[in-house]
């Protein structure tokens, strides 16, 4: 799940700053790329990696137990951490002064990650994914209750307006999805809470610092459970009936495959985030909903019906909009 996953934002006093610093272009007789065209570059490479890693992970968890897949990616976060941070050591990276917050941030990241995988398994790829762009208006909501930071409201009517959006995917009270869009939907909130919750301690903290913490939930608990599994050869699991095959090569493949795409997504988007405007950036998030098309209809024949384009026409637009209201305030302070 990334972007709205992947990248961990900074305060965004710190993003206002380095939003609207000048950005000069590298010496090199203007052979090499301005920064801003390569953090787009790189927005879209972890876009695409992020997308080819669900669309893998919707085809593994047919077979597999959704925590086997939850395991390989918080290994890949973890194994990515010291290396963003450039710091070997983990007893040194993983000091903190706000460990309650970071429990909690590692917690929702594990929720977040079951939620998102349980919808994919009944739901067609391509509705998940414009479900999940509700995101970025819930942390707008989130952001005001909790961190008191400003909310006009033009912006409170953008999120009344992206919600609408998302009521049209998931139409409530029809077949059309019934009770299977609750986890895309309980993966927005996990995922708001997180960013909220990131907002909040990344002043005090680095990245790789809270790239590793993230990964201590996910991974502990993904683990305890595969073992159980696989002890026993099933679980339940609330209404989740888990139970254990034997792994072939195509499945161990697409398990490190998504540890590894998952990992260097994560970390190209940063790398994106820290030489380019936000501003200019997050727009291009929205490719993801045209990976997420172009991935259903090619593996599984999906395509989404009109409702599901007009919602996330309506999603996307509000986004946008509280896009430009944060950039304008801004400029302002």
């Amino acid at each position: 799940m990334t972007s709205p996953n992947t990248s961990t934002p900074a305060d965004p006093r710190v993003e206002a700053a380095r939003e609207y610093a000048d950005v000069s272009p590298p010496e090199g007789g203007g052979r090499d790329l301005h920064p801003h065209v390569l953090g787009i570059l790189l927005v879209i490479f972890g876009l695409a990696l992020i997308n080819t890693s669900d669309a893998i992970a919707k085809w593994t968890i047919e077979d597999l137990p959704l925590f086997l897949v939850i395991l390989f990616q918080a290994i890949g976060l973890m194994a990515l951490a010291p290396l963003v941070a450039r710091e070997p050591r983990p007893l040194t990276l993983i000091r903190t002064s706000d460990p309650w917050w970071q429990a909690a941030r590692s917690v929702c990241q594990l929720c977040s990650g079951l939620s998102f995988y349980a919808g994919l398994q009944v739901l067609q790829f391509a509705d998940v994914v414009a479900i999940l762009f509700i995101g970025p208006l819930v942390v707008s909501a989130l952001a005001h209750v909790f961190l008191g930071e400003h909310v006009g409201p033009r912006r409170w009517a953008a999120c009344g307006v992206g919600l609408i959006g998302g009521l049209i995917i998931v139409r409530p009270g029809t077949d059309v999805m019934g009770w299977a869009a609750v986890w895309p939907v309980l993966a927005v909130c996990f995922w708001s809470v997180y960013i909220v919750i990131t907002r909040r301690i990344s002043p005090c903290n680095s990245t790789g610092n809270m790239m590793l913490w993230a990964s201590l939930a996910p991974l502990t608990v993904s683990a305890v459970a595969v073992v159980l599994i696989w002890q026993a050869d099933s679980l339940t699991v609330g209404a989740m009936a888990l139970s254990w095959k034997p792994l072939n090569g195509w499945q161990w493949a697409g398990l490190i495959a998504i540890g590894l795409m998952s990992a260097v997504s994560n970390g190209v988007t940063i790398r994106a985030y820290s030489i380019a405007p936000a501003s200019l950036l997050a727009p291009f998030s929205y490719l993801e909903i045209v990976g997420a098309v172009l991935f259903g209809w090619l593996i599984w024949q999906e395509f989404p019906d009109a409702w599901t384009w007009i919602g996330a026409a309506i999603i996307v637009a509000a986004g946008l909009y509280v896009l430009r209201r944060e950039a304008v305030a801004a400029r302002k302070t």
